[in-house]
């Protein structure tokens, strides 16, 4: 018995010492100055290198959640050699997630972290296939639909849509902004319904010609996890 609660006991005091880590995939909207390759903590002393994309989301890394919050670092190395991790972006992780996804966009200028970054719940039950995740970086509020599934989003915010009907059937697509007292057409199509994936959104107006553009990033990161976990269980 005494054995046992001994155990018990160690096993206990492990799991508590463990630092937390969380599965983090990333996009990157735009590319701050001279980080297009970057580090996320993995642990006390360790990183991992990361290739950043604006076409794709790329990961997941297993990162290391330190005073509640994810890090992204740059190596420097001394001529003396020795190797510095400077922290250039952050997000806190204000709630307990498995899965995360962090958007990252450049800081503003005079910053000391080159990019600012949004974390999202990535895990299917918060964000399940055959859902649009919005994040309107806009200056505006964006109001839009696909088929029967309908979304109205502030300026700044983050919200979901969820397709409804038919997989396979080909419905209309339609997002507009409202500035100057009334609501301007961005864009207008046709696309298919699928339940098998799921997409990142992202809405803004481009700062050198002041238009409105929206860019849609398919999220296959779940689908290679799966295709990883398959491959492991067959091995």
């Amino acid at each position: 018995m005494k054995f046992l609660f001994a155990l018990l006991a160690t096993t206990l005091l492990a799991h508590a010492d463990t630092p937390p880590h969380v599965d983090v995939s990333l996009y990157c909207f735009q590319f701050a100055p001279d980080t297009k390759q970057l580090a996320i903590r993995t642990g006390e002393t360790t990183y991992q290198d990361v290739e950043l994309s604006t076409a794709n989301i790329t990961g997941p890394v297993q990162a290391l959640v330190t005073d509640g919050r994810i890090t992204l670092h740059r190596q420097l190395t001394a001529p003396d050699g020795k190797v510095t991790w400077p922290v250039i972006g952050s997000a806190k992780v204000t709630a307990p997630m498995s899965r995360a996804l962090l958007l990252l966009l450049p800081g503003s200028s005079g910053s000391p972290e080159p990019y600012r970054c949004t974390l999202m719940d990535h895990a299917e039950a918060s964000f399940p296939f055959g859902t649009y995740r919005i994040v309107n970086l806009s200056p505006f509020a964006v109001r839009g639909a696909i088929g029967r599934s309908l979304i109205d989003l502030k300026s700044a915010t983050t919200g979901d849509l969820k397709l409804e009907g038919e997989p396979g059937a080909v419905v209309p697509s339609r997002f507009e902004f409202f500035d100057c007292n009334r609501w301007n057409l961005l864009t207008e199509t046709r696309c298919a319904i699928r339940k098998d994936r799921r997409w990142l959104l992202c809405i803004y107006r481009d700062e050198d010609s002041g238009r409105m553009n929206l860019r849609s990033i398919p999220d296959r990161v779940q689908q290679v996890m799966a295709s990883a976990d398959a491959s492991s269980a067959s091995n």
